[in-house]
């Protein structure tokens, strides 16, 4: 019961520490595979043919990380008594834990390199989340694995000041490392005290795992995330309201490129009304070679481009990012490159003669840095010993 990894808690840890994966439908697995770095980077797959395409590429690769996300969290609403559970063509399976651990000893068998628990979406706290926060947590502590990363898809509400703590102390009372979704109708980090209450989190639990996301990968790793799976496509960038079906993934039917030297994507049509009058930028990345940005129609085959293209800057700034150490200096990495953002958006406005605001969350990216949270030992010894 429950496949190890052969070198303890510790070693899942490492396989995780400064990852950064692609989250990529089944469908695209295999056009972005080429550009993904074995040492540093892997795959998540999401789509029913996941268990499959992991199989595939372990064969061919197996040093390559890839691990699976079934998507129960767009389909269920957790509840207490039934957290996790798997919808396949049979209908909808709740899963108890020995269930839970047959789908992960499932994935382990299809080559996954973790297993990833299938947990349904966690609601906000004043709507009853706290205790499906506590059945989670308590549920997943009974594994007896050490091969397994608990899902977390949480509404964004519980960022804010009034919930983040409990959050942190489930987080720092699980047992297995755990992967951290945030749902939101758009970007949740725009939502008030969101930004600041993530990157508390990454700050005060060392085995968190920022998944689904997008550029929130790098401030979360900056402010102390262990790893971090980002998004090739808009629905796999943040979590989405559990729907009955929804298997996620799927490619947009536009071109979207990652602009790197600004911090964000951008739909190519965009980019096109900008550099009507200009010449366009370039990019040098291993799927552009110097090409214009404004390149990429909707043909198929440019929308694989783009998305190439995306994936090849990702890695571009993970890899600076890796070179710098945990804590001071990676965190001045990141904000030399959010200030170099700025200084882009401004130089992109004067060449096009547009109007480029700086988005929302960049700007929280640039405030300074929270204190992690105290724990409840912390506090309760703090308030002993009175004021300093």
């Amino acid at each position: 019961m429950g496949a190890g990894t052969g070198d303890g808690i510790e070693g899942i840890d490492e396989l995780l520490r400064d990852r950064l994966l692609i989250m990529v439908n089944d469908r695209s697995a295999i056009d972005v595979l080429p550009y993904v770095p074995p040492r540093t980077g892997g795959l998540v797959l999401t789509g029913a043919a996941a268990p499959v395409r992991c199989r595939e590429i372990r064969n061919a690769l197996a040093e390559t990380v890839v691990v699976m996300d079934y998507g129960s969290h767009t389909q269920r609403i957790a509840t207490p008594d039934a957290a996790f559970g798997l919808g396949s063509g049979q209908g909808w399976r709740n899963l108890d834990v020995t269930g839970l651990d047959e789908i992960l000893d499932g994935q382990r068998d299809n080559k996954a390199s973790y297993a990833v628990t299938p947990t349904c979406f966690i609601p906000a706290d004043e709507a009853g989340g706290a205790s499906v926060l506590s059945a989670v947590i308590g549920q997943a502590n009974q594994l007896r694995r050490e091969d397994t990363v608990v899902l977390l898809p949480c509404s964004w509400r519980w960022l804010r000041r009034s919930s983040v703590p409990l959050l942190a102390q489930q987080i720092r009372a699980c047992r297995h490392p755990v992967a951290l979704i945030m749902q939101a109708y758009g970007d949740p980090l725009e939502r008030a005290q969101a930004a600041e209450g993530l990157r508390q989190l990454c700050r005060s639990c060392p085995r968190l795992v920022l998944w689904r996301t997008d550029l929130a990968a790098f401030d979360a790793m900056a402010h102390g995330a262990l790893g971090a799976a980002v998004g090739v496509s808009a629905v796999l960038r943040h979590g989405v309201a559990p729907q009955p079906g929804n298997g996620g993934g799927g490619h947009k039917p536009h071109p979207v490129v990652l602009i790197r030297r600004l911090l964000r994507y951008h739909r190519v049509a965009t980019l096109q009304d900008w550099f009507a009058h200009v010449d366009p930028w370039t990019c040098d990345c291993a799927v552009c070679k110097g090409a214009p940005l404004t390149r990429f129609t909707d043909r198929n085959a440019d929308v694989v481009a783009a998305l190439q293209h995306s994936v090849c800057e990702l890695y571009a700034l993970h890899e600076e990012l890796d070179a710098t150490l945990a804590g001071d200096e990676r965190i001045g990495w990141w904000r030399q490159q959010l200030a170099d953002a700025w200084e882009y958006h401004r130089l992109l406005a004067t060449q096009t003669g547009t109007e480029v605001p700086f988005p929302k969350v960049l700007q929280a990216w640039r405030h300074q840095s929270p204190v992690a949270l105290t724990t409840s030992e912390e506090q309760q010894d703090q308030e002993r010993s009175g004021p300093s």
